[in-house]
């Protein structure tokens, strides 16, 4: 949920910001400087983006490197391994339905 709330933060900054750039009245001499700030805003929102892009990679490596560690690791020896029995399951007990459940 956190992935999802950044990207969708990181997104909304970035457009924020492209619409001050683009809304600003002649170019960088706007007034309130709307330009500098659009451009800011942008950078954030890309900064973030990248950022998440980054952090998402680099869980993905490490996951996938602890899984291999793991694997080979965890490896089951023959002499470890046990025989389980399964018991077949008994049906559920039926009662008989009564009033607005019998229909």
């Amino acid at each position: 949920m956190g992935t999802v709330f950044s990207a969708a933060t990181a997104l909304a900054v970035t457009v924020a910001g492209a619409a001050a750039a683009l809304s600003a009245p002649f170019g960088a001499a706007g007034n309130g400087g709307q330009y500098l700030a659009g451009h800011v805003l942008l950078g954030l929102g890309l900064g973030h983006s990248i950022a998440i892009l980054l952090r998402m990679a680099t869980r993905r490596l490490i996951a996938r490197r602890s899984a291999r560690k793991e694997a080979v690791v965890t490896a089951p020896e023959p002499a470890q391994l046990a025989t389980v029995t399964v018991l077949p399951t008994r049906p559920p007990a039926m009662a008989p339905l009564r009033g607005r459940h019998a229909a």
